[in-house]
């Protein structure tokens, strides 16, 4: 792995020492502090085998600084990577996160200091919104940079892309249900769902139009107590260590990874886990910890592809391809592929999903 720094004109550049971290291959990471605008921001390019590297820009407080923030970025990065394959996407994994220190004055000018350095890559790393940032954002930064999806349908882009990730969390957890014990009828079912911003808001909404029963936690409890007063009958939990005690048929986490550690997976009592965070498990071994309790983890790069397909179509618009809804129907189908599989040979369903990607990009390697 090299970590790069190309600093403009008085930005200032970091090496940070990477032995402490996995590396996992990545191929570039940026790393980039302006003193003018206390820009903290990291690129991290895990792969472009496929194609360019996509992924969501994330602008977040890290109270463990730049290390914290490295060590996050290069874990959602190779996220990417997967999911792009496992969606059948010609495209690479990559992510950003801006560091966040409370200063919403100095938005505007961070945006357009990290359009630059996503520019300076020259294409080897597309950007889109995540946790944090916005459509109105990336309309702001694609006024710097080509490399810039996830824009308003007003500026040219295919806006928001929250609505299809739900789509794809609610299809993969009823797949999930089907594969644990026959049925996908969210009818009746309680679901428990930590995090209720764009997607799991969403997710939120559809699961109650489906009939399910929803108990929801989110660290904002105004946007709890909003969404409880627009859907009337879903319960607010008072944290979220409530919801993981409760006795659930689902388990949907839809805010920062790392949420279920080896201890949590010893104690919860759900059927199904299946949610639009990116590694909302602490480790890979946590898998196998809830598998032999029963409980089936949904391959979260599986779940939750329906943003990366809606702003990877935003990317490659006009140049033919599959359409949204047959990607999406691929990566259904490689879901159930990975679960059979797993089955067969007695491996977590995200052992096998991660086989089954990397498989694909190492044949577009050789």
């Amino acid at each position: 792995m090299t970590i790069a720094a190309q600093p403009p004109q008085r930005a200032q550049s970091r090496r940070v020492a990477a032995t402490r971290l996995r590396d996992d291959h990545h191929e570039r990471i940026v790393i980039r502090q302006d003193p003018d605008t206390g820009l903290r921001f990291i690129v991290a390019v895990h792969s472009t085998v496929l194609g360019p590297a996509l992924g969501g820009m994330r602008l977040k407080s890290y109270p463990g600084g730049l290390m914290e923030a490295l060590e996050d970025v290069m874990c959602l990065a190779r996220t990417m990577t997967l999911k792009a394959s496992a969606a059948g996407l010609d495209l690479g994994g990559g992510k950003a996160v801006m560091i966040d220190d409370g200063r919403p004055d100095l938005r505007e000018a961070r945006l357009t200091g990290a359009a630059g350095v996503i520019e300076e890559l020259g294409g080897a790393y597309v950007t889109a919104e995540d946790i944090g940032t916005t459509t109105a954002d990336m309309d702001h930064m694609a006024r710097f940079t080509r490399f810039c999806v996830g824009r308003s349908v007003r500026n040219g882009g295919g806006g928001d892309p929250s609505p299809l990730t739900a789509a794809t969390v609610l299809e993969a957890t009823r797949r999930g249900l089907t594969a644990h014990d026959g049925s996908g009828e969210l009818d009746g079912r309680l679901v428990g769902l930590i995090g209720v911003g764009k997607v799991g808001g969403a997710l939120a909404t559809s699961l109650v139009e489906a009939g399910a029963r929803v108990v929801v936690y989110d660290v904002d409890v105004l946007r709890c107590e909003r969404f409880a007063a627009e859907h009337p009958g879903v319960e607010i939990a008072e944290s979220a260590e409530a919801v993981l005690a409760r006795q659930l048929d689902v388990l949907a986490p839809c805010a920062a990874g790392g949420l279920i550690d080896d201890s949590l997976a010893r104690t919860l009592d759900v059927r199904v886990v299946a949610g639009a965070a990116n590694n909302p498990l602490s480790g890979r071994r946590v898998a196998r910890t809830l598998a032999q309790r029963d409980i089936l983890y949904v391959p979260d790069f599986l779940a939750n592809c329906g943003g990366l397909i809606h702003v990877g179509l935003e990317w490659y618009a006009g140049r033919g391809g599959a359409s949204e809804s047959e990607l999406v129907a691929g990566a259904m189908e490689s879901l159930e592929r990975a679960i059979a599989t797993s089955q067969r040979e007695r491996l977590t369903p995200l052992e096998v999903a991660e086989r089954q990607a990397l498989e694909r990009v190492e044949a577009a390697r050789r």
